[in-house]
């Protein structure tokens, strides 16, 4: 009997000690509540740092070229949700006094540490977010002002104009902050070169050089200006504007995904633009299990989706609906002759 109480009251102990650290983990911990956790000036939000207990972590910076996470870019939209949260926070409902207690251990345990920068190399404030209340209508959060303290009562906050828990938009899942670009030339401009290689057919690669407006010229792989589609080489450069993947290729195992970036690309587009020069190999990917055509005869390749390699790192997904309209042959972006 004794055996079966000693975890509960170790889980206890370790419980009440985890509260009695958070509570003196900072200069001061304020005797009555501090309510002020709206940020009402986003723009000025240049840094926001995310850390759970599991020892995760994620750091967003403003930078000239947009928002980073850990140096990589970040989604737009997520972070413009965090920006959004910290504007139209709103405090829901104090947290009664007889739970208060309850409500501190448990997210001495699991709050997650969110420090809100706005120039400087300290945060304007701090949000330890923990979890939901019961009705799943409000989030736990302590606020904390560094210089001044964190404040020792907890509240349920929300947000204006949202029905939901907040905990979830403040995670450490670097894979679901990342942004999904590929390719991000909004000003068609900035491009001077578009080369596409396909090492299996080499004389159908191609190059594209533009120089602005209708300036577009198609040359073969020896450099010899060939006549060309119009409208199907226009197709290919809006195409990269806004190229984007599906997904990270995390399910394969570390000597499939080893295999298949030593082998030789199906296609290995190279852009030239004032940013620089951005290399991008492609390479064919195997069908679902047992995946067949519509006449049921097994596919040995994925017809909808192909791997590409992000940043020189990332082994991705991406769709050939979008990025068949690039990585094409010559012969599809020269005059087709009418029967």
């Amino acid at each position: 009997m004794k055996k079966r109480w000693l975890p509960i009251l170790l889980l206890v102990i370790l419980s009440l000690v985890a509260w009695w650290l958070w509570k003196n983990n900072t200069e001061s911990t304020l005797a009555g509540p501090l309510t002020d956790f709206t940020v009402a000036d986003t723009a000025a939000v240049d840094r926001i740092f995310i850390a759970e207990k599991t020892g995760g972590t994620a750091d967003l910076r403003r930078t000239p070229d947009g928002w980073t996470v850990n140096g990589l870019p970040a989604k737009d939209f997520h972070v413009n949700l965090l920006l959004r949260t910290f504007k139209l926070v709103e405090l829901r409902s104090p947290v009664p006094k007889s739970m208060e207690p309850s409500v501190l251990r448990v997210m001495a345990g699991t709050a997650k540490k969110v420090e809100i920068y706005q120039g400087g190399s300290k945060p304007a404030k701090i949000w330890w977010v923990g979890g939901s209340s019961a009705d799943h209508y409000g989030t736990y959060m302590v606020l904390e002002i560094p210089g001044k303290g964190r404040s020792s009562v907890p509240f349920q906050m929300g947000m204006a104009a949202f029905t939901g828990v907040l905990n979830t938009r403040f995670h450490t899942d670097i894979d679901e902050w990342r942004s999904s670009r590929v390719t991000y030339y909004p000003k068609l401009s900035e491009v001077s070169k578009v080369q596409v290689e396909i090492p299996a057919s080499t004389e159908e690669g191609f190059t594209l050089t533009y120089g602005g407006g209708e300036d577009l010229t198609l040359y073969d792989i020896h450099g010899k200006a060939m006549p060309m589609d119009t409208a199907r080489v226009q197709d290919l450069m809006l195409a990269l504007r806004a190229g984007s993947f599906e997904g990270f290729e995390r399910g394969l195992a570390p000597a499939v995904r080893d295999s298949v970036l030593h082998s030789t690309p199906w296609y290995v587009l190279t852009i030239t633009s004032t940013h620089g020069v951005q290399r991008i190999p492609f390479w064919r990917k195997n069908p679902r299990p047992d995946e067949k055509d519509l006449n049921f005869v097994p596919l040995t390749e994925d017809r909808d989706r192909m791997y590409a390699l992000v940043n020189d790192t990332a082994l991705v997904v991406v769709q050939r609906y979008w990025w068949d309209r690039i990585t094409r042959p010559l012969g599809s972006l020269m005059p087709q002759e009418w029967p």
